[in-house]
């Protein structure tokens, strides 16, 4: 069996870079041979120069390559706007049982308007195409892969927002949760572990870490802050600050004086809250391996039910979660796949800083036997994730050996979809318009 995974370029990689290296890895462990391909939208395909700063840099447990959670690995790439390197990929996926597609978004971007030619790389592909739906924007953000719907063996849909969300196409698909090394899985050493809580992201509007900065004040005890992204360049903008990121009494009523009026990010500064921007994931599992809890911020009261996947990362290094009821789930009782007071402990979506830090503090007060309870039960949730175990469900749902579940189109997705595909790259109709590729190219 050989398994070709590919990703392309683009801003705020997040938690794809560990689920594609984890993902490879396991298809490795299963014995098969792995093929990996970096698209960029670029003139020609070529290779990243080796003279750069190494920090922050991993060698990819899967790839090999170094591999940075903002700026992606450093090796060779082939732009999906050549032809030269178009065929390139063509002959290479076509050597390939499985051609599996991290961010299949990323054909439309800036430099692609009114490019066609990156089609070729799926209907002159023999291989089984694997869509992987990552979050919760499916409909959104491309459902455009509707018209290559005859060309994909399947949608694997890492939680059940991304699940829920390919219901409005008629593709199969399943729920694949994310791949871990679950191997390195320990109990906590509470005694050793600092009462420090420890959050990292990237920082897009819906992960709510503005939450999180906003409560510092109120928590009694050290708030380790990780990641980047458009939010955090607003938060700590000395000019250009958003005015949601201002400390108010509207949305804080128990600011002091001194704290009102000031942004959130310089407030949190002040107490007890470091930033560390990106780290690796050694660096990752270094810090978690000190602290005694895991925040995850981020909520929605429309994306459905997701968990992050340094949820996961956290319990595997024996740490508690934190996490919002509209995060893990799609109901006030934050009951979904992950159980609060089982798996995680809960803070609701809509709390106040002071309550927010409120509840911090009461989780910061934990006995050994409380914290360890959850530790335990997550000991045994985490097998879900074993990338072994869920490499070999891609290879299952590729051949049909997977139980799916079939969505039905939703013609309310014409107009978002025509304003990609026709406006954007520039077809001039749809693609079950046209007979052949010569058709479809003129």
């Amino acid at each position: 069996m050989k398994i070709l995974t590919v990703v392309h370029d683009f801003n705020n990689f997040g938690g794809i870079i560990s689920h594609t290296e984890q993902l490879i890895a396991g298809f490795k462990d299963l014995g098969y041979e792995t093929g990996f391909v970096y698209l960029r939208a670029t003139k020609t395909g070529g290779k990243f120069s080796e003279d750069y700063d190494r920090e922050g840099y991993d060698v990819g447990v899967g790839t090999g390559l170094p591999v940075h959670q903002g700026k992606g690995w450093r090796g060779e790439y082939l732009s999906f706007l050549n032809d030269d390197d178009i065929n390139k990929f063509v002959k290479l996926a076509n050597s390939y049982d499985v051609v599996i597609w991290q961010s299949i978004f990323g054909f439309k971007c800036q430099d692609s308007m009114g490019k066609q030619s990156w089609l070729k790389m799926f209907t002159d592909v023999n291989a089984k195409h694997i869509i992987i739906v990552h979050d919760g924007n499916l409909r959104k953000n491309y459902p455009w892969i509707h018209h290559l719907r005859e060309h994909i063996a399947g949608l694997a849909c890492v939680h059940p927002s991304a699940l829920n969300q390919a219901d409005a196409l008629d593709i199969p698909r399943a729920l694949i949760v994310n791949p871990q090394d679950i191997s390195r899985a320990k109990r906590a050493e509470f005694s050793t572990r600092k009462n420090a809580i420890f959050s990292l992201q990237t920082f897009k509007r819906w992960k709510r870490v503005d939450d999180l900065v906003a409560a510092v004040p109120y928590i009694d005890g050290e708030v380790i802050v990780a990641g980047d992204g458009i939010e955090r360049a607003y938060m700590a903008s000395k000019d250009k600050c958003k005015p949601e990121y201002y400390c108010t009494l509207d949305r804080d009523p128990q600011a002091t004086p001194e704290r009102v009026g000031k942004p959130i990010w310089q407030n949190a500064l002040d107490d007890t809250m470091s930033y560390i921007g990106f780290v690796s994931e050694e660096k990752r599992d270094q810090i978690l391996n000190d602290v005694k809890f895991l925040l995850d911020p981020s909520w929605s009261r429309t994306y459905g039910e997701h968990f992050n996947r340094v949820v996961i990362d956290a319990m595997i290094q024996g740490v508690v979660p934190i996490a919002r009821n509209l995060g893990v789930s799609d109901n006030e009782e934050g009951v979904g796949l992950l159980k609060p007071g089982k798996n995680y402990l809960m803070i609701p979506w809509n709390a106040t800083p002071k309550q927010f830090g409120d509840l911090c503090n009461q989780y910061l007060s934990l006995t050994e036997d409380e914290y360890n309870e959850i530790v335990d039960h997550n000991l045994e949730f985490i097998k879900l994730f074993d990338r072994k175990e869920v490499a070999k469900q891609y290879v299952d749902l590729a051949y049909k050996q997977l139980p799916v579940k079939m969505g039905k189109y939703d013609a309310g997705l014409d107009k978002t979809i025509d304003s990609v595909w026709c406006d954007h790259f520039g077809f001039k109709d749809r693609l079950d318009a046209f007979d052949t590729l010569e058709d479809l190219f003129g």
